[in-house]
């Protein structure tokens, strides 16, 4: 597995010149702002509004750069915006990832935002990015178009495309293996979750409703969730099973998932009917080897949630909060429920985004 440790030196504002300089701290000096210990917030933005936006999160001070698409990172380094409907990015051997969906096309930059080679534009027809995973040495992203592409960390080269599934979303990679969600026909709910053996090219395939985006590991597993059909089949979080290519369900609805060692952190904000509107839930933790189930955050603070992200280095929660036709916020609180902070965040934020390793 390739990897690099490197300092990310970013703008204090948009009229800044970034700098180099990885002894020093966490402070202004000149102009300058090096942040030693950090990760990134990408923003989805409006459809069809051109205001992706990528921010950096200070985790001294608890502060991102602005959410605003016109001074996010990507925009101070590149003079133009970063595109239509960012889905996902990956931090991966000092290079930034970025799907943007409406856009078509894959960025790839360095620490600052700095594009480091042309945008990959997808012109397939049905062609759309979606999501990744790594294993340090190859990126994988999913497409509408019925693959996944794979490019090289250290180039970031274009490799191959593996063919998957009817509209991939969500994709982990595990012990030489792929995971995909393919989410099926639009409206049809006929999707199917694909199991990749790298080495060899072979697959599994296993029928579900409505596997989504969200695709994790935990604990040595891979874990999804399938949305089911928003109405008469409720969503639900399974686990996948690589050897036998089956999945076991845990019993449990989720809208958001993420992970920190043995544990899942849930929550399940459905749409109810009757009520013409969205029911939060509390943010649950389920311990994956006992099995034990626990309310972690109140319903009252996971209201309109919009995403879920565990910094895996000491579990601190990241909380992403979005209303329609406004920018949104992001909430910070510790593995022990302590309130840690919060920012302003773009429109739809897709959570925050922390290092390979």
């Amino acid at each position: 597995m390739k990897k690099r440790l490197s300092g990310l030196l970013l703008l204090a504002t948009i009229t800044f010149i970034v700098s180099c300089d990885s002894d020093s701290d966490n402070t202004f000096n000149g102009g300058y702002v090096t942040l030693n210990s950090g990760c990134y917030i990408v923003n989805t933005g409006n459809w069809e509004g051109n205001d992706a936006s990528i921010q950096y999160c200070d985790f001294e001070k608890m502060l991102a750069t602005s959410g605003d698409a016109e001074s996010n990172i990507f925009a101070v380094q590149n003079g133009t915006l970063l595109g239509d409907l960012a889905q996902d990015m990956l931090w991966v051997n000092d290079k930034l990832f970025v799907t943007l969906s409406g856009s078509q096309k894959l960025e790839v930059l360095d620490e600052t935002g700095k594009r480091l080679r042309a945008p990959h534009m997808y012109t397939q027809e049905g062609a759309s990015p979606r999501m990744m995973a790594t294993d340090g040495d190859y990126v994988y992203v999913t497409n509408y178009d019925g693959n996944v592409y794979v490019y090289d960390t250290d180039r970031a080269d274009f490799v191959k495309k593996i063919a998957v599934g009817t509209r991939p979303e969500g994709i982990s990679y595990l012990d030489g293996y792929l995971v995909v969600n393919n989410s099926g026909d639009l409206y049809a709910y006929n999707g199917t979750i694909s199991i990749i053996e790298l080495a060899t090219g072979n697959s599994k395939s296993i029928e579900l409703v409505n596997p989504y985006t969200t695709s994790v590991v935990c604990n040595g597993e891979v874990y999804i969730i399938d949305s089911g059909n928003y109405y008469d089949i409720p969503s639900m979080v399974y686990r996948i099973s690589l050897q036998d290519g089956t999945c076991a369900s845990l019993g449990f609805a989720a809208s958001a998932l993420a992970t920190y060692e043995n544990t899942l952190y849930y929550v399940n904000n459905a749409w109810d009917y009757e009520l013409n509107g969205y029911v939060s839930s509390p943010l649950y933790a389920y311990d994956v080897v006992t099995g034990e189930k626990t309310e972690f955050l109140s319903a009252e603070k996971m209201k309109n949630v919009n995403s879920l992200s565990i910094n895996p280095d000491n579990g601190d929660i990241f909380v992403g909060y979005a209303e329609y036709g406004v920018l949104g916020t992001m909430e910070v609180f510790s593995i022990n429920t302590s309130f840690k902070g919060v920012f302003d965040v773009g429109y739809y934020t897709a959570g925050a985004r922390f290092e390979y390793k």
